[in-house]
């Protein structure tokens, strides 16, 4: 659906306004959103091509929605920092000692947010062990696209392996030959009656 988007508005930012340098990237923008819909289940007439300046200018001028995250819905990074009072970092963020949030995307993770599949460098490598090590569950998003990033509910790690086997498995299966996988952590969801607490994690 995004390249027919493009294809269909001959590769341009269809943003009157648009002042970007040309060969700006591109991004699909949505006109309106339904609540529980996932972005990639829109019509064509719902959807536009712009650059991602004036993509990021367009979500950064509404006021940001009051209250907590809802689960399914899709934010954008300027609304999910002003929500969760950090700005999520990408795959592990850690503030204070303690992993606090999930952002993921689909193509090194597609099973997520069930499983994950940590890189092999020194700072993925500690900062996955640490959040196998807690017991808390953590807000995680997944990428919707160029709409913004999926709220997943709260989860948090089950059981971690770091056997070359099932790495080799979830590399094979999964298409990932190539690509490092450090260990495989299984996540499990934080159960609706438990949710007594705020959405936001604790810093």
């Amino acid at each position: 659906m995004r390249l027919k988007v493009f294809e269909r508005d001959n590769w341009k930012c269809r943003n009157d306004k648009c002042q970007s340098p040309e060969h700006t990237p591109l991004a699909v923008h949505h006109k309106s959103y339904v609540a529980g819909r996932d972005p990639w289940d829109y019509p064509p007439t719902n959807l536009v091509t712009y650059c991602e300046q004036c993509h990021d200018l367009v979500h950064a001028l509404p006021a940001t929605p009051a209250g907590p995250l809802r689960e399914g819905h899709v934010y954008d990074l300027p609304t999910l920092t002003k929500k969760l009072g950090f700005r999520p970092e990408k795959y592990l963020t850690l503030r204070s000692g303690r992993i606090v949030s999930v952002r993921v995307t689909l193509d090194y993770n597609p099973d997520a947010p069930a499983i994950l599949l940590p890189g092999d460098t020194e700072e993925i490598i500690t900062n996955s062990e640490l959040f196998a090590g807690q017991t808390n569950f953590i807000p995680v998003f997944l990428k919707a696209m160029e709409a913004g990033w999926k709220y997943c509910g709260r989860w948090r790690v089950e059981t971690v392996t770091t056997n070359p086997a099932e790495i080799a498995l979830h590399q094979r299966v999964r298409k990932l030959q190539g690509i490092p996988i450090s260990m495989v952590l299984f996540l499990e969801k934080e159960p609706p009656l438990s949710r007594s607490t705020p959405s936001n994690p604790p810093l």
